[in-house]
């Protein structure tokens, strides 16, 4: 097939070839609908590609957007609350949306965006799929992606090492005296509850004497999956009469929230019969009837450097080189941990 040229896209949409320039340009006096039509047409036949890359040198239209898998999560919550507020000191507006752990709703998220003429995305995935679809992407749009599930190199990246969080946990109970350990829940399909697990496999593996395991039978990581997965453990170890592990860590607050629910319920106390760490350090950890131990992912830190990130590809015009920091976490210790109770 021959080079498509700027009036065949515009013969096919149905407009004057200085219409289809004025939309790939930036121009705003077009009407939505033939614009969502050029830019529809210019996906199906490829040549959005080189266009949108023009579009991008070219201008700033003072906005950006935000997708996150699901806003009502607390830790995402708190992510975007900081990200639109150090977006709007930039002068920008910003547009939010929820993916709500669907690849296929994360890509209309981001091609809505894009129809709206955005400068920039700021993207925290669904899961390890993610870049599959955003590979289409590339070139259009600058995009910082929050989080593990992207391959390194593919955009600008802003992740906290989840690996050496969930070792810095292990190494907190084990320091406590825990010697028997089980770390709930995950997904097999997100690259951070991955590397939360591996953390925890060889903090536990290297040290002598301790029996640990990974207990997961629900995908999810919000607070009812925690209450289920608990009272799934709490039970096996009853039906098998063997003790409660002493040390027990979650794959994120929502999730321990959910365990501690379980455990009252159950007649497990904590932290007497055992100690619990979540991960996230999200606002309700904090709480004088909950005072969770957890492993703090850094968000003001994170927001931080996205938005700085986001800012100086949009001023390259597409140019600067790709961007990767990764953010140390931080364990907070609280109430819900202490040295195991003599069996």
């Amino acid at each position: 097939m021959d080079r498509l040229t700027i009036k065949d896209i515009a013969r096919m949409a149905g407009v004057s070839h200085t219409t289809v320039s004025r939309a790939l340009n930036g121009a705003r006096n077009i009407r939505p609908e033939t614009y969502a039509r050029i830019m529809e047409i210019c996906r199906d036949t490829g040549y959005t590609l080189n266009a949108a890359a023009r579009q991008l040198k070219r201008s700033d239209s003072g906005a950006i957007g935000i997708i996150v898998p699901d806003i009502s999560n607390a830790f995402f919550c708190e992510l975007t609350r900081h990200l639109e507020w150090l977006a709007r000191q930039k002068g920008r507006n910003v547009f939010i949306s929820s993916s709500f752990y669907d690849y296929a709703i994360e890509d209309k998220n981001i091609r809505a965006l894009m129809e709206n003429r955005v400068s920039g995305i700021i993207l925290s995935g669904v899961g390890d799929q993610t870049y599959l679809r955003l590979r289409d992407y590339l070139g259009k749009v600058p995009i910082v992606f929050l989080g593990d599930n992207i391959p390194a190199g593919m955009v600008s990246q802003i992740a906290v090492d989840n690996y050496a969080g969930t070792l810095m946990a292990v190494e907190y109970l084990l320091s406590l005296g825990h010697r028997d350990l089980v770390f709930l829940g995950g997904r097999d399909s997100s690259v951070t509850h991955r590397r939360r697990h591996q953390g925890f496999l060889d903090a536990a593996s290297a040290a002598s004497g301790v029996r640990h395991e990974i207990f997961t039978m629900l995908s999810g990581s919000r607070i009812e999956d925690g209450y289920r997965t608990g009272l799934a453990y709490f039970s096996r170890c009853a039906e098998e009469g063997r003790p409660v592990a002493t040390g027990l860590l979650c794959i994120s607050d929502h999730f321990a929230l959910g365990v501690m629910q379980a455990a009252e319920e159950s007649g497990v106390d904590i932290p007497g019969h055992a100690s619990l760490v979540g991960f996230d350090d999200v606002s309700f950890a904090a709480l004088p009837r909950i005072q969770l131990t957890t492993v703090a992912q850094p968000k003001e830190e994170m927001c931080s450097s996205a938005v700085e990130t986001l800012e100086g590809l949009i001023a390259a015009g597409g140019k600067a080189e790709l961007q990767r920091k990764t953010i140390q976490p931080v364990l907070v210790r609280r109430n819900t941990c202490g040295p195991p109770r003599q069996q």
